[in-house]
């Protein structure tokens, strides 16, 4: 009984598509990539680069971070079209090297939420709007090489900038 059930777990996750693409924000451009854990779920993986200071040119570079999501699929609107529009939201992890609100690096790890929508058109292709606030601490050194510790600011101020995601799905 057991493995009958695993086995149809397995086949519900594999009638679910795999997705990856691009989420962009104001202060963030990703590449995610979405597995399906079950017929509600999926565990999406995100490469980031922070734009925190870059787009006001106070900074050159961008930082670099690392999230994991679990998404839930909570709702789901099919079209007469074949079209759907799916409304999730999750938990997550993010980690990274990037700068604060006050302009300097430092490593960065937090706890995240998402929630969203996504339009999945009758070709291999979604849209997705995404709100993904993020609670977490920041490590940073003044110049006399002093650490530092401070919330992330930056995580919960541009959680209201909405991510705008366009993903190709396989």
């Amino acid at each position: 009984m057991m493995l009958a059930a695993m086995l149809a777990g397995c086949c519900v996750a594999a009638a679910r598509d795999r997705k990856t693409g691009l989420n962009l924000s104001y202060n963030e451009l990703s590449a995610t990539f979405s597995l399906p854990m079950a017929a509600t779920e999926e565990l999406r993986l995100s490469l980031n680069l922070d734009m925190t200071g870059v787009v006001s040119g106070k900074c050159l570079y961008p930082g670099l971070s690392a999230d994991v999501a679990y998404l839930y699929v909570f709702g789901e609107k099919v079209f007469k079209s074949g079209e759907r529009m799916e409304f999730f939201a999750g938990p997550g992890a993010n980690a990274g090297y990037i700068r604060n609100l006050n302009m300097r690096y430092g490593v960065m790890a937090s706890l995240t939420g998402n929630v969203g929508f996504e339009y999945v058109f009758t070709v291999p292709v979604s849209l997705s709007l995404t709100l993904e606030p993020s609670l977490g601490l920041h490590f940073g050194s003044d110049a006399d090489g002093n650490i530092s510790m401070d919330f992330y600011k930056a995580g919960l101020l541009y959680s209201l900038c909405p991510h705008v995601g366009i993903k190709y799905l396989f």
